[in-house]
């Protein structure tokens, strides 16, 4: 599963330009993306009819890995910037997960009966 091209990714983060991205990247960081993506709204998308939020987060959580140079697995890392220091619990982007949960897409928080993919109603016709 692909959501943006390495192409699309470099224009909108031209900063990245030098970076060597392997396309595999770009697959894992989507199908991270797709893990929090509520059940109810999962599709068959790739790069060309994805919803443009997915797209936005998964380019954005390309770049957050890319930035603080986490692997894809999961371990705790310890970040500083001067004198403060803390553990980083998470390998995704905050950013990321606020264009989702403001698309309505965020997995999380959401009522079990939000996330089922089909409506069913019980008792009613």
């Amino acid at each position: 599963m692909r959501y943006f091209t390495i192409e699309e990714f470099k224009t909108k983060y031209i900063e990245y330009d030098e970076f060597d991205i392997s396309s595999y990247k770009i697959d894992w960081v989507c199908e991270m993306i797709f893990s929090k993506i509520g059940l109810r709204y999962r599709q068959n998308w790739d790069e060309n009819n994805v919803p443009f939020s997915v797209k936005e987060a998964s380019m954005e959580q390309l770049r957050f890995m890319l930035e603080h140079d986490i692997p894809f697995v999961d371990f705790d890392k310890e970040l500083s910037a001067g004198p403060m220091k803390a553990k980083l619990k998470s390998d995704y982007s905050t950013l990321a997960l606020r264009i989702l949960a403001n698309a309505g897409f965020l997995y999380r928080g959401n009522t079990m009966n939000s996330n089922m993919s089909l409506n069913i109603p019980f008792g009613g016709y």
